[in-house]
């Protein structure tokens, strides 16, 4: 537990805080953030938190997670970081997008998801 006050803060891409917030993690990064930079540049209060550590989470993760009004979380599995987030930010709702088909996002898919969670 010690390792989280040497690991570095975690970044956000786009909108410091808005309407929605995109986690991803792993192979997702460069889908979740092309889908991410084209809806920023329509206008859209949209943001991208890829993580590289996981456990321990970096230490400002609370703090990023509460500016947005809605998080996805994009795994290309059934969602197992989904579920480690609720366990350590519990009250805080983690909308799911999943594939577990063996193939990776299509940004196609992602931008139409995403655009769905913004209208809402």
């Amino acid at each position: 537990n010690k390792i989280v006050d040497i690991i570095p803060n975690q970044q956000v891409f786009g909108k410091k805080e808005g309407e929605l917030l995109v986690i991803g993690w792993g192979g997702t990064y460069g889908s979740l953030y092309t889908v991410v930079e084209n809806l920023l540049n329509k206008g859209e209060k949209i943001a991208l938190c890829h993580f590289n550590y996981i456990k321990p989470l970096p230490k400002n993760t609370a703090n990023i997670l509460k500016k947005y009004q809605k998080i996805v979380v994009c795994e290309i599995n059934s969602g197992q970081f989904a579920n480690y987030l609720r366990m350590n930010f519990q009250g805080i709702i983690f909308n799911q997008y999943n594939k577990i088909q063996g193939l990776p996002f299509t940004t196609t898919e992602l931008s139409s998801h995403f655009k769905t969670l913004l209208v809402k």
